[in-house]
């Protein structure tokens, strides 16, 4: 229940010190954007796809030097059932890494403009358990600010 009132004052305070009374137009080049007119994120792949052996791929934003994780969701994205970014040791959210149980996604630390999601593989089993989970799918939705991205996960 803690996470839940940390993400709640985690985006009470974002958008409180997004707001103010701000112009919509663009301003000059060497003060960027205003903040809700940032241009949409050019990302290398909109969804990647595994086969039952799992794997790794690697995804990249090509207009921003930066993005994070904001959440993410196994089979369709409902309210209730979205995914947070872990916590480190000392207690912080961490917003570069984010554990789905059968995939995890991860900002690089040195290219902070990329990041990796893997796959497990299947595990091959008798049980009708096991059959139920596969074919699977995953949502990762990534921001750099203002800007948001959704990334799919299949797993065929």
């Amino acid at each position: 229940m803690n996470k839940v009132y940390l993400y709640l004052l985690f985006f009470s305070l974002f958008f409180i010190a997004c707001s103010g009374d701000r112009s919509t137009t663009m301003q000059s080049s060497d003060e960027g954007p205003v903040p809700g007119s940032w241009p949409a994120m050019e990302i290398s792949k909109t969804e990647v796809h595994f086969n039952q052996d799992g794997g790794s791929d690697t995804i990249s934003v090509k207009n921003y030097e930066k993005w994070w994780i904001n959440s993410g969701c196994n089979g369709e994205c409902a309210a209730g059932q979205y995914l947070y970014t872990g916590t480190t040791e000392t207690g912080e959210t961490d917003f570069n890494y984010i554990d789905g149980g059968w995939w995890s996604a991860k900002v690089l630390k040195n290219t902070p403009s990329k990041v990796v999601i893997t796959v497990n593989a299947t595990v091959e089993c008798l049980s009708e358990d096991c059959v139920k989970e596969f074919p699977r799918k995953a949502s990762i939705g990534m921001t750099a600010g203002d800007v948001f991205a959704q990334i799919k996960i299949y797993q065929e």
